[in-house]
């Protein structure tokens, strides 16, 4: 091959979406694009004549050099030539689902055959699957409950009836009268879950009105207060001129309490739990990864500083009955709070990592007047100026990192993307770079660790950092001005362009 066509070969891979790895026959890496180091984060050099099993998840990797034999031995393609859905694991020990696809390579190699892998990361696509697969359990559930709840509570109130008219006749025989008492009890509960489960099964919400979700908040304050005791503190931050919502209070005041219980079981030694408001403009990107329509959106986050979750967990916790308190919790509680906004038009997000807290995005849709009305259909989000600039955008995260630069370059910047702090300082030093936006919580070298070096080693770079929590774990004095300007996830097409353009100019 001319050096010329092997040079536009490995910029024609480099410059694709999917990682793209070549292996011979022994399962020793040979080639690793760009789009490969920054989905697993490793570097090209790092991995080359390894085996392609550190890319793998335990379960892949026992099994992966048999497939390469049986189909070198027999040509059955239980691998190669299939694509298939596996889980990949990065050099940080995170794990992420991957599509991947394997062709043997054309001819041969030095003697030896070749394979060709092409690896897509799905995390977003998984993401909008669980969604989805949420709203058919809600939906069966729905039907399921409708149907036995009226035998279920019929018999229900003959159990509490009876128990009752045990409970006079044995008040001079103490033992049964406590096993009456467990009778009553077990039947209580039994009712109340029967009325949690109707009210998945409801079409409608109940009452909506026009609300005012500050107003909600601020007279609910007290009852929050006394709910979540004193070691732990609310701190709110609510938006002025807040865009009014058309809701059922009563299920919004649900839904708020409901995930303040949460909150609170996820901060045993105490914390603050706080509550902030904004209105936000969805533009076409956010409306598909949330799954709803582009417009004008009032979004309630509610933000902890207890002990976070793993990835595992936060994709279960809007599933019906799935439940991390034991015996201690129903499992229905968060998946009302989904079934509640869902029939409000909106959408709930969660973002979490174990031991920062957890930050739950709630989006309502904004209450539309005559005067305000608009067609939701034909909605632009106000993108701000078009840009010109150079930023370097850090995040661990490749789908967020994909779609920061998605919505930058849409906005006319130059992009460069970094999966941590030690390849945005290799970046940085090889780059004209006029802004860099860095999320805090990252491996090796967090976004302030990241800023501070920006700041002595290139003055004239200015620095956003971008988080999912609100907490203060991160703020010293010299990097107060970062804290109190850190744009939270999940954030919106226009809150990033605002800052941006704010930052620029």
């Amino acid at each position: 091959m001319h050096t010329t066509s092997y040079e536009t070969l490995n910029n024609i891979l480099d410059g694709m979406v999917e990682g793209v790895i070549t292996i011979n026959s022994r399962g020793l890496i040979q080639t690793f694009n760009k789009s490969a180091e920054d989905m697993f984060g490793y570097l090209s050099d790092e991995v080359i004549d390894k085996n392609i099993s550190i890319l793998m998840s335990e379960a892949e990797r026992d099994h992966h050099d048999q497939y390469i034999q049986n189909y070198q031995d027999t040509g059955e393609e239980r691998i190669i030539g299939i694509g298939r859905n596996v889980i990949g694991v990065k050099k940080n020990g995170d794990t992420l689902p991957l599509h991947l696809s394997i062709r043997e390579y054309p001819g041969k190699v030095n003697g030896e055959q070749w394979y060709i892998g092409s690896c897509l990361d799905i995390t977003l696509q998984k993401k909008q699957e669980v969604q989805l697969l949420n709203s058919v359990k809600m939906e069966g559930i729905g039907k399921l409950t409708s149907g036995i709840a009226h035998d279920y509570n019929n018999m229900l109130n003959v159990i509490l009836g009876f128990g009752e008219l045990l409970q006079e006749k044995l008040t001079d025989h103490p033992t049964l009268l406590d096993y009456t008492h467990q009778i009553i009890h077990a039947a209580s509960r039994g009712s109340d879950l029967t009325r949690k489960l109707l009210s998945l099964s409801k079409e409608t919400t109940g009452s909506e009105t026009a609300v005012d979700i500050n107003m909600v908040l601020q007279s609910d304050y007290k009852i929050l207060q006394r709910t979540l005791t004193a070691h732990i503190k609310i701190d709110l931050k609510l938006a002025k001129d807040l865009w009014p919502v058309f809701c059922d209070q009563g299920s919004l005041e649900d839904a708020i309490l409901n995930m303040s219980i949460n909150a609170k079981h996820a901060m045993p030694e105490g914390g603050t739990l706080t509550f902030a408001t904004d209105n936000v403009r969805i533009g076409s990107v956010e409306s598909q990864i949330l799954q709803i329509d582009p417009g004008d959106y009032v979004k309630l986050t509610i933000s902890d500083s207890g002990i976070g979750m793993n990835s595992d967990v936060a994709s279960h916790i809007f599933e019906p009955f799935f439940s991390t308190k034991d015996e201690n919790g129903t499992g229905l509680g968060l998946s009302q709070v989904y079934q509640y906004i869902k029939h409000a038009k909106g959408a709930i997000n969660v973002y979490s990592e174990e031991g920062h807290g957890s930050s739950f995005s709630i989006y309502i849709p904004r209450w539309m007047t005559t005067e305000n009305a608009m067609d939701s259909s034909e909605y632009v989000p106000n993108l701000c100026e078009i840009g010109y600039e150079n930023i370097l955008v850090v995040d661990d995260e490749p789908a967020l990192r994909e779609l920061m630069g998605t919505i930058l370059s849409s906005a006319g910047y130059t992009v460069v993307l970094a999966r941590d702090g030690i390849q945005a300082l290799d970046l940085l030093a090889t780059h004209k770079i006029d802004l860099v936006v860095s999320d805090v919580i990252m491996p090796e070298m967090d976004g302030y660790e990241l800023a501070h070096i920006i700041q002595h080693t290139y003055p004239h770079i200015k620095v956003q950092l971008t988080s999912g929590f609100s907490e203060d774990r991160g703020k010293t004095v010299t990097n107060e001005k970062l804290f109190n300007t850190i744009l939270h996830k999940p954030y919106t097409s226009e809150e990033l362009l605002e800052k941006i353009a704010y930052l620029v100019k």
